[in-house]
């Protein structure tokens, strides 16, 4: 349930019924040169780093739903098939031994805090009996937080989440998980050229919620223009092309992207491009794109799987270190990682809900 899912399916529901968003109109902003680096811009991406990886299977059995520190537990799981088995969960110790079974009614969509404290679930509002969300600390009871019809999309920091209301194409809302407060963080503001009949625009946010970068598309789904928002100064900005697909980590400001075999990175607010690294060429696009929580962390795969084949090859890239490592025929992609980082659930697509295993990495 991250960002990148929500834009490439927005993307193809728009390309297969021919519905292109309207944006709330608003004033149109202006186009301004980039003034040089930002003072509180971070550091500049390291490069040139090439590390080791190795993903070590454990004896944990695991769903494709999967909570870290449940109850004191070291995993929690359900199955994401068939109907109704994502209510059926367990609880297992550091050594995979079953602790307990319980039944959790959730909906929607489950997302854990970067920090692993909490969680925050679609449920049923047992006052109005229509769909809301809920929060629990992993030790702690739920609570309930508003109704929704929209699961949360990502924790936009440690106590926010955000929420894309059905009704409001494009607009982002905050919603604190300490009480329920909501408030509306962005609008799309009007595009920066216009559009023709057939094309479509999107707006992705970065991690800090200070850009906007706008796709537009054809018809024909073929990238046609890509430009960077400033929030804050609500204005359009001058930006060197990111790609077709950059990855906007969820903390931050930070975009990468991958130029053939060069993996590149920039922080929108200098808009500096730095290569971190070079990685071994691949027939097929990049799959799967995965941050960790605290936005560190990337990983993502090339090759297709299924029920007996993992991918050809996963890619981890440390945008701290800026290192780069690969992990030659792992058993599957990453899916998720762990709140510290040192666990991730690998996945293989299935026909109906990914195959998953509970694996230790060790990153270096």
């Amino acid at each position: 349930m991250r960002l990148r899912g929500l834009v490439a399916s927005a993307l193809y529901l728009a390309l297969l019924t021919g519905c292109t968003p309207e944006w709330t109109a608003s004033p149109s902003p202006k186009t301004s040169r980039p003034e040089g680096t930002t003072p509180t811009c971070a550091p500049a991406v390291p490069s040139g780093g090439h590390g080791t990886a190795t993903l070590t299977l454990l004896p944990h059995v695991v769903g494709s739903h999967v909570l870290f520190g449940l109850d004191g537990s070291f995993v929690a799981s359900a199955y994401g098939y068939p109907l109704g088995a994502h209510w059926h969960w367990w609880e297992l110790a550091e050594d995979g031994t079953r602790l307990r079974e319980f039944e959790w009614r959730w909906q929607l969509g489950i997302l854990q805090s970067p920090d692993g404290r909490k969680a925050v679930y679609g449920g049923i509002d047992p006052v109005s009996g229509k769909t809301g969300l809920f929060v629990r600390d992993m030790n702690g009871p739920e609570r309930f937080l508003g109704q929704s019809e929209r699961p949360a999309s990502g924790w936009l920091d440690a106590n926010r989440v955000r929420v894309d209301p059905a009704n409001e194409l494009g607009v982002v809302h905050a919603l604190d998980t300490r009480g329920g407060a909501e408030q509306i963080v962005f609008v799309p503001p009007s595009p920066p050229a216009i559009k023709a009949e057939g094309d479509m625009d999107l707006f992705e946010l970065s991690g800090d919620l200070r850009w906007a970068i706008f796709m537009r598309w054809d018809a024909g789904g073929v990238l046609r223009r890509q430009d960077l928002f400033d929030v804050g100064q609500y204005r359009y900005v001058a930006v060197p092309t990111l790609g077709l697909d950059p990855w906007l980590a969820p903390v931050g400001d930070l975009a990468v992207w991958l130029d053939g075999t060069e993996v590149r990175a920039m922080h929108l607010c200098d808009r500096r491009i730095v290569t971190i690294g070079t990685i071994s060429p691949s027939a097929g696009a990049p799959r799967g794109v995965a941050w960790s929580g605290d936005g560190r962390l990337v990983s993502f795969s090339f090759g297709m799987t299924d029920e007996e084949t993992g991918p050809e090859r996963v890619v981890v890239i440390d945008v701290q270190r800026g290192v780069i490592a690969e992990v030659e025929r792992p058993w599957g992609r990453i899916q998720q990682w762990s709140p510290d980082t040192n666990y991730v659930v690998l996945a293989r697509s299935t026909f109906h809900a990914p195959a998953t295993k509970l694996a230790k990495i060790d990153f270096r």
